[in-house]
């Protein structure tokens, strides 16, 4: 299983893709369509129009949910054909990238050489992504999906079909990206650390676009 990183509006990522997502993102955020099934997405006149308002529906319940933390107008541009960015870290980049960040947090424990397919069980990545741990780098480690928004936190909640998913900001992200890579220049002799440079390369485009752009960012895998 591969590691996308999608920059773009949702509107357009889920109108990309499977009809099946598409109903079901149409029955959570309640929006009446009848999905006429053929061979592809131009059966189904409307399709981005539809999932636009789920999307807009999605938005407000969290903008509602979120209440007096929100600090700035919760919004961003949702058109279905606005530009849109994939890059791929690839796991051991994103893998390396979270694992230079929780050492950041826990020197005490030793940096792993290398980054194997067991990493999430890293003592200082579960230490600092516990429940309660204050790390900071909680936009890095923690969210699948940054929105384009001055957030100075993250929260768990549903993505337009329902499924739960950490959400944080791109803003932050980026901000913090920058901080990782300003204390671990790219000069290091440990093979970690050269595969976790070329994960904050891309993570750190593709933020940068998510930003300037004001589009939000995904993991997508």
């Amino acid at each position: 299983m591969s590691l996308d990183v999608y920059v773009g509006s949702l509107t357009r990522y889920y109108t990309e893709g499977p009809i099946a997502v598409v109903e079901k993102l149409a029955r959570q955020q309640r929006i009446p369509y009848a999905i006429v099934h053929g061979n592809g997405v131009d059966d189904c006149p409307g399709l981005d129009q539809v999932v636009r308002s789920a999307v807009l529906a999605w938005r407000e319940n969290l903008r509602l949910g979120l209440g007096e933390r929100l600090e700035a107008p919760f919004d961003w541009d949702e058109a279905a054909d606005s530009v849109s960015f994939n890059e791929k870290p690839g796991w051991d980049g994103y893998g390396a990238t979270l694992l230079l960040a929780a050492h950041e947090e826990h020197p005490e424990l030793p940096l792993p050489s290398n980054v194997l397919p067991d990493w999430p069980d890293d003592p200082a990545y579960l230490a600092a992504t516990a429940e309660g741990a204050a790390t900071r780098f909680d936009q890095l480690l923690i969210p699948e999906l940054w929105l384009p928004h001055p957030i100075g936190f993250t929260f768990r909640s549903q993505d337009v079909t329902g499924q739960d998913v950490e959400i944080g900001s791109s803003i932050g992200l980026l901000a913090q990206l920058r901080a990782l890579g300003e204390a671990h220049p790219p000069n290091g002799d440990r093979p970690i650390a050269a595969t976790a440079h070329e994960g904050m390369r891309v993570l750190i485009q593709m933020a940068e676009h998510s930003v300037q752009h004001r589009l939000p960012m995904k993991l997508d895998f």
